[in-house]
């Protein structure tokens, strides 16, 4: 009985990991990049207010040349349609 169990937790995390590497992979940066992007983001809403677009987070893509069509493909998967959701939603770290 517990060796399905545990066959099944060990399903369970490796599906969970996946998932975590195939939000990383969409999303196009690392986790030393998506802080920074977080970081620049939290600041400039915090001068200004979110205008509902992605203004910010475009504006941090252009300052450290990443790929801003990647980024916003991934940051729109993963629920930052504009920067106040990308600092609310966009962390695969966080998720579960």
């Amino acid at each position: 009985m517990s060796s399905e169990r545990e066959r099944r937790r060990i399903l369970r995390d490796a599906y969970k990991a996946e998932r975590k590497r195939d939000e990383w992979n969409l999303l196009g940066i690392d986790r030393e990049q998506l802080d920074g992007l977080l970081g620049h983001v939290e600041e400039r809403l915090a001068e200004t207010g979110c205008d509902h677009t992605l203004r910010h987070s475009r504006s941090w893509a252009d300052a450290c040349s990443v790929a801003w069509s990647e980024l916003e493909a991934g940051l729109l998967a993963d629920g930052g349609g504009c920067d106040c959701e990308v600092l609310a939603n966009v962390d695969p770290d966080e998720r579960v």
